[in-house]
């Protein structure tokens, strides 16, 4: 048996905790024996009302996750395995695999509050090497990690996100529109894309953006566009009204500086939704030639990718067609029996 840590249940989903709770669903569907230890304060964004969750503590913090989640495990779990799905492993806990994502703390320090960047910067290289193992969601992430923390190639294992398999959302009349996904932090990017919106004089369609701004990395520089012209805020919206929303966008649009993988990119795909998306590695890596790609620095090549791509309906077939053979090289039942190797190697 292995135990998560379900940290991650406290969160609102956004990419990594999308990833910890998919790769927790597969794992039972596969038939792994699992148990999650969480604290009591689970968010309503989870439906996990038949899964195997001991619940421990309180509010999901780092104290919770360095003191109190180690000591239950020395109590009650000692010796098992522990899998961190979402970042930190405890310290004081010997069987650790560890989970990161990127490292965008030590690239783009500005774009977290400073008490952020420098927790995750003294934090992340002492877990690691306490980790037997290291998780990481793109071979670009990999490598970054092996750059920057000096890790070993064969400590870290590759596990790709994934989207699932489509479920049938409406087709509605709308004002052509298109979509972009994520947090407003800093790299992600939208102010750019804003910009290049606001000042297209011709512009014959909307741009929604779906996404809610957290504290730490909201992106001030947001306000000076928060009212121009034909831009929607959709503020954080179900994966239900997410289907619906990429089903009836004209396309779906990444502008992001920096990601360790991108989920949206995939759920884009699956619900027929041409992908736009920054000339960055790792978006090659995932959407190789199912995708547009522009400079995400020059807005007057994100302005021509969103103008090219509302009036050329065979490049918008071409995309569909080339999203929806790409996804499938991705499935998070795949993923999760990488994860059921990693542990019983």
């Amino acid at each position: 048996m292995i135990i998560i840590s379900g940290r991650f249940l406290t969160q609102r989903m956004t990419g990594v905790q999308r990833f910890a709770y998919e790769i927790c669903r597969a794992l039972r569907q596969i038939g792994v024996n699992y148990v999650i230890v969480a604290p009591s304060d689970i968010a309503p964004d989870y439906a996990i009302d038949d899964w195997p969750v001991e619940k421990i503590g309180g509010r999901g913090s780092h104290f919770w996750e360095q003191v109190t989640l180690p000591c239950y495990m020395q109590r009650h779990h000692k010796g098992l395995p522990l899998l961190n799905l979402t970042g930190l492993s405890p310290i004081c806990y010997s069987n650790t695999v560890m989970t990161i994502h990127d490292v965008s703390y030590l690239l783009r320090p500005r774009a977290y509050a400073w008490i952020y960047t420098l927790f995750y910067r003294i934090m992340t290289p002492w877990a690691a090497r306490r980790a037997k193992k290291i998780i990481t969601v793109s071979q670009f992430s990999k490598h970054e990690i092996m750059r920057y923390y000096g890790i070993a190639d064969n400590k870290i294992t590759v596990v790709y996100n994934a989207a699932r398999k489509p479920v049938p959302a409406p087709r509605k009349k709308t004002q052509p529109y298109l979509l972009a996904v994520g947090s407003l932090m800093p790299r992600k990017n939208i102010r750019r894309l804003l910009e290049a919106y606001s000042t297209m004089p011709d512009a014959d369609f909307d741009l929604y953006i779906a996404g809610s701004a957290e504290t730490a990395f909201a992106d001030a520089e947001l306000e000076t566009y928060a009212h121009t012209k034909g831009v929607r805020w959709l503020g954080h919206v179900s994966p239900q009204e997410l289907n619906t929303l990429y089903r009836n966008a004209v396309a779906y649009i990444n502008p992001s500086l920096y990601e360790g993988f991108g989920i949206p990119l995939l759920e884009a795909m699956v619900q027929g939704c041409p992908v736009l998306a920054s000339d960055i590695p790792i978006f090659h890596e995932v959407c190789d030639t199912a995708a547009n790609y522009f400079n995400p620095m020059k807005s007057e090549e994100i302005q021509s990718v969103m103008r090219t791509i509302m009036h050329d309906e065979t490049l918008r077939r071409q995309l569909i067609q080339a999203g929806q053979q790409r996804c499938l090289l991705f499935s998070w039942e795949a993923s999760a029996r990488t994860i059921q190797q990693l542990l019983n190697a």
